[in-house]
């Protein structure tokens, strides 16, 4: 049955989702609605993923990357779960805020696509704050094979901040606004993240490569306040970054919501690929 989903208007999404064939709204956990884009009858999927929200980006994604990708993902093979956690689009806001909130509504998402796919292993896939979900859960629950981090945590180094700095001890105009800017006592992006400490990231990074789950960093130039060279990943977070399992890119001339379609058809090819190399019909 195509089914439509019924959306508020937003200037990057249409009023109303047209599902694809085969495509299922779903309501679950308490009160957490999303979509199911199946793979063909016939194939028997072991890895699952689930996309996370974006900031406060509905779970069609940033201009509906996340309809997308989806289907991409499933016609290689791989179901998809996408929905919105509490408080967000369609799902109703909490009954009470808990810390655990999020890895309770992820499990319930996992576990629905279990029953649903039959598959018992998922990759985590979240842009931002959907990154930061997809750390959190993956470093706590061996059923997470992988996690794609799109824009995620990493911390500034005595590099980064030569490369931040330098540039602007060159260009004195430069360097005022930026010193305005510190001083201007608004608020930073570590008040919109949920980084745990230094420390205990390069722990979690140590424990997920060391259980071999598959890791797929990619930074923009969204991430430029706090990410600015590709060695940075390995300076910050240890020696598992350097691992088999952990892949990066860094696409700097990049938007940090892929506003760019050709832009977006390159994230979507790369994370295709890597998907298909780590997992493809492996009962991983």
């Amino acid at each position: 049955m195509n089914l439509q989903v019924q959306l508020p208007g937003s200037p990057f999404e249409p009023a109303v989702e047209p599902l694809d064939a085969g495509e299922q709204v779903v309501q679950f956990g308490n009160g957490l609605v999303g979509v199911i884009t199946p793979v063909r009858k016939g194939i028997k999927p072991r890895v699952g993923m689930v996309l996370l929200n974006a900031g406060i980006t509905r779970h069609v994604g940033p201009f509906r990357a996340h309809v997308d990708l989806a289907r991409k993902l499933a016609a290689q093979g791989f179901p998809v779960l996408r929905f919105d956690q509490s408080g967000l689009g369609d799902s109703a806001l909490p009954g009470q805020a808990t810390n655990d909130r999020r890895k309770r509504e992820v499990d319930a998402a996992m576990r629905l696509l279990a029953e649903q796919s039959g598959v018992y292993r998922f990759v985590l896939c979240g842009l931002c704050s959907g990154a930061d979900d997809a750390f959190h859960v993956a470093a706590a629950d061996p059923r997470v094979a992988g996690a794609i981090l799109i824009d995620g945590l990493a911390y500034p180094t005595l590099g980064f901040w030569l490369r931040h700095a330098l540039p602007r001890l060159l260009q004195p105009a430069k360097l005022w606004r930026y010193l305005r800017s510190r001083g201007s006592g608004g608020p930073s992006l570590a008040d919109f993240r949920d980084f745990p400490t230094r420390p205990e990231a390069v722990r979690m990074m140590s424990a997920m490569v060391a259980r071999d789950t598959r890791l797929l960093f990619v930074f923009t130039g969204g991430a430029y306040p706090y990410f600015n060279h590709r060695a940075q990943l390995a300076a910050c977070l240890g020696n598992a970054a350097k691992a088999p399992q952990v892949s990066l890119e860094f696409w700097r001339e990049y938007d940090h919501t892929f506003y760019l379609r050709k832009h977006r058809r390159v994230l979507f090819d790369r994370i295709g690929g890597w998907m298909q190399s780590q997992f493809a019909q492996v009962g991983r």
